[in-house]
């Protein structure tokens, strides 16, 4: 059967554009079920279509690129340039000329651009390129890699590393645009002296940020066997609420972790008011965090790390053989203490516990594990212990006290991407753009992130003069 298909289009000049083509469709497998176009059928139909719609649109936008801003007269053309541009629906091939600009406005320059440049930078549009970047996101690039070729047009490269090089691409673009804006855009950082009315009610005063780390498999020839990774969360609200949008880049530098803090407290709409908290689970580097943001700023020490120390304990008490029935309720009363924020006074009664199994630990297994593990939770507890506050009046008004949010969002994140379980290794480069296009993903603003534009300023008179400089002739006149 011959298929014979018009394409018809009309212009904002009012001129009529219009264009034909044909394809063939074989009705011996009819009898097979193979009724209606197939994808191979539609990958030519949109193919087709797709190159009348891209040379059309390529030639107005030179046509109005022609056209000087300055004295509305024509732009000369240099030469002719051929060029093929990646699109969702093939590869379309386009003659388009470069323009050298208007002499009578500029006669001291002379240099050329190409209007194909400013529509596609990448020779791939934007659809084709955050697509590759949420496939390769989700899955290994070789699978994300064999989908695209069976659903879109055979234009793409049978390797799998052109769409690692486009996620990867995604990824350095929402990093220069986070910088871009880190640049144009500044947080007030300075100490806040005023006073502000305490509304407990209002647990949207407070911003939170919930931070994590992840180690991630390094690959064999940098050295080491892992590396570090920062994730989290800034966001209002007490807890159940959102916890807000994810963050997340590789390695544990200060720099970073200050610029990427910045630009979450701006998107949560912080103008200087309103109380700010971090919590983690100790680390130094997030430790710091607090001390990077706009003061007075707490740092909370997450209760989920401190009940994983104290959960050996009570189930060894389960178990503390005669002699011993005091045990679990000293574990009680520290678990108590701590809960209350009394980080001082369990100290002081686990050095006391420590000192009753003192006598015993040369002669008893159970007396030894049990000090070993009140060893390492006093460890814990005296590096963090400004960070231990009241848990109890904090979760009676609803408010955060653990990074869960965060510890989920590794889950979501890290491990079923990076597949630690597997024999899975990753530059510390690749993993940082692929972090950031997971975690724009996870928000739904990927196609935001990409595409800052910097507010419009005032250029001075010193670089003006350089960009536009005047001739030697009207200067001596």
């Amino acid at each position: 059967m011959h298929w014979h298909i018009t394409v018809e289009a009309v212009d904002p000049t009012g001129e009529e554009y219009r264009r034909e083509f044909h394809f063939e469709k074989n009705l011996d497998g009819l009898t097979d079920g193979r009724i209606g176009c197939s994808i191979e059928d539609g990958k030519g139909i949109m193919g087709e279509i797709q190159k009348a719609v891209v040379q059309r649109e390529l030639d107005l936008w030179v046509r109005y690129r022609r056209v000087c801003q300055c004295c509305g007269g024509q732009l000369p053309i240099k030469d002719y340039q051929k060029r093929n541009i990646l699109t969702v629906f093939g590869t379309v091939p386009v003659t388009f000329p470069r323009l050298t600009i208007c002499q009578s406005c500029n006669p001291w320059a002379c240099f050329t651009f190409s209007p194909a440049a400013d529509l596609c930078p990448d020779r791939a549009t934007p659809e084709l390129m955050e697509l590759s970047a949420k496939l390769g996101a989700r899955m290994s690039y070789r699978e994300a890699s064999d989908i695209l070729s069976t659903f879109l047009p055979s234009h793409l490269s049978p390797k799998f590393t052109t769409l690692r090089h486009r996620t990867l691409s995604v990824g350095k673009r929402i990093e220069d645009a986070e910088r871009s804006r880190g640049w144009h855009e500044f947080l007030d950082k300075e100490e806040r002296t005023q006073l502000e009315l305490q509304m407990d009610s209002d647990p949207a005063r407070e911003c939170v940020f919930t931070v994590d780390t992840v180690h991630i498999p390094l690959v064999k020839h940098w050295g080491g066997r892992t590396f570090e990774a920062v994730v989290g969360l800034c966001g209002r609200g007490g807890r159940g609420d959102n916890p807000g949008p994810l963050f997340a880049f590789e390695g544990t530098r200060l720099a970073e972790l200050d610029a990427t803090a910045s630009l979450a407290l701006m998107n949560q709409g912080y103008v200087g008011r309103g109380d700010i908290t971090v919590i983690s689970d100790g680390e130094e580097c997030l430790k710091r965090l607090a001390d990077m943001l706009p003061q007075p700023a707490t740092h909370i020490l997450d209760w989920f790390h401190i009940s994983m120390q104290l959960q050996p304990l009570a189930q060894m008490a389960l178990t503390a053989p005669q002699g011993h029935g005091l045990f679990e309720q000293d574990i009680d009363r520290i678990k108590w203490r701590l809960w209350n924020g009394q980080s001082k006074r369990a100290l002081d009664l686990i050095a006391l516990v420590r000192k009753a199994l003192s006598s015993e630990t040369c002669h008893c297994l159970w007396a030894r594990r049990a000090d070993k593990l009140l060893e390492k939770l006093n460890t814990y507890i005296s590096r963090n212990g400004q960070s231990v506050i009241n848990y109890g009046e904090r979760h009676r008004a609803g408010q955060r006290i653990a990074t869960s949010p965060a510890e989920a969002s590794v889950n979501s994140l890290v491990a079923k991407r990076f597949v630690k379980k597997q024999q899975m290794r990753w530059s510390r480069t690749g993993a940082h753009y692929l972090l950031k296009v997971r975690a724009a993903m996870l928000n739904g603003d990927l196609s935001e992130r990409t595409r800052y534009v910097p507010p419009e300023t005032e250029g001075s008179p010193y670089v003006a003069s350089l960009l536009n400089p005047t001739p030697p002739l009207l200067k001596a006149a």
